[in-house]
């Protein structure tokens, strides 16, 4: 900011002294400037990609665009999004407001069911990595299968969504799948969570909280990047020690110590709503605590897809195995 000063030289004038400068400042100039380029409430369509316009910032002559700090952001799921420029040069401070607003897919067929997909590990085969067991998948497999739901156009509807929609009270489009992944493995960061950014397909992950700190600031960096939500698979009760199904301790701990386990997890997670089984395994007194300690639903390792009125806390999923071609994948989907 500038500031013109005048200094007038006062010779006869009624209450000058002899020859004093009188000093008048005048309201300060403002040379600094922000111009935020394009149209500044946006409209996409769903699976439609967001191209910053971009800004002008000056001061006076001078580009300051490196000045500006911007935040927020927009991602491919139907809402509202808010971008905010901010630009401060001195004692000046000029802050401008981008809205973008991403509509609901169009669709006229409501989905009489919805995949869950199961995935687990992953290992980088283009890097010469291979799999140490049927949980892994390479990385070039599920890229293409990402490639395929993004060219098709899939829907991917959140957890509640999923949840009202079980209980009979949205439509989903035709077209809507819902990628999961259980443990909360290193290989999810280091190679599924890159790719879904990528390819703008939000991914669900079942984390185990007393394997992972989901404060870290690597796992709040994937929480507030939007196309990952974090749910539970509880907070320490992933390991063996009851004699049915696969031997998930779940089933057999006691009352008080399955709700302090799942309260644990919850707070950890601070969104959660929903839990995968440790092991798939899961029985009445399962569905009864998990009431309790206020989970929505809960999915099971059980083969099937999602449809309305179903047990909420016993859902199927579609596991997906390493080394199944494209077209298996499609079949496995439909």
């Amino acid at each position: 900011m500038k500031k013109i000063v005048i200094i007038v030289m006062c010779f006869l004038c009624f209450g000058c002294k002899d020859k004093d400068d009188i000093i008048i400042e005048e309201e300060p100039t403002n040379n600094v400037s922000l111009n935020l380029l394009g149209e500044e409430n946006i409209t996409l369509n769903y699976n439609e990609k967001y191209n910053e316009p971009g800004f002008e910032a000056l001061n006076g002559d001078e580009d300051v665009n490196d000045l500006v700090k911007v935040s927020g952001k927009v991602i491919n799921r139907p809402g509202e999004y808010t971008l905010t420029y901010e630009l401060s040069v001195d004692d000046e401070k000029i802050v401008k407001e981008r809205k973008v607003v991403v509509k609901k897919i169009e669709d006229e067929e409501n989905a009489s069911f919805i995949p869950v997909l199961m995935y687990h590990y992953f290992y980088d085969d283009e890097a010469g990595e291979t799999g140490s067991d049927g949980n892994y998948l390479a990385k070039s497999l599920f890229e293409e299968q990402l490639k395929y739901l993004k060219d098709n156009n899939y829907y991917f509807p959140t957890m509640e969504e999923l949840n009202d929609y079980v209980d009979g009270k949205i439509n989903l489009p035709s077209k809507s799948i819902i990628l999961t992944m259980d443990d909360g493995a290193e290989s999810n960061y280091r190679i599924a969570y890159p790719l879904a950014l990528e390819y703008e397909i939000p991914i669900v992950w079942f984390v185990v909280t007393s394997w992972t700190d989901p404060n870290m600031p690597y796992q709040q960096e994937i929480i507030n990047s939007g196309y990952v939500s974090m749910e539970s698979h509880t907070n320490d009760m992933h390991r063996a020690g009851c004699p049915t199904n696969h031997g998930g301790i779940f089933q057999c701990i006691s009352r008080e110590e399955a709700i302090n386990d799942l309260t644990t997890s919850k707070q950890m997670l601070k969104t959660a709503t929903t839990l995968a089984y440790p092991f798939g395994d899961y029985n009445d007194f399962t569905k009864e605590v998990l009431k309790e300690a206020g989970y929505n639903m809960a999915f099971t390792t059980e083969w099937g897809v999602v449809k309305p009125g179903m047990d909420k806390y016993a859902l199927p999923r579609i596991r997906i195995s390493d080394g199944n071609s494209l077209e298996t994948f499609i079949a496995s989907i439909s």
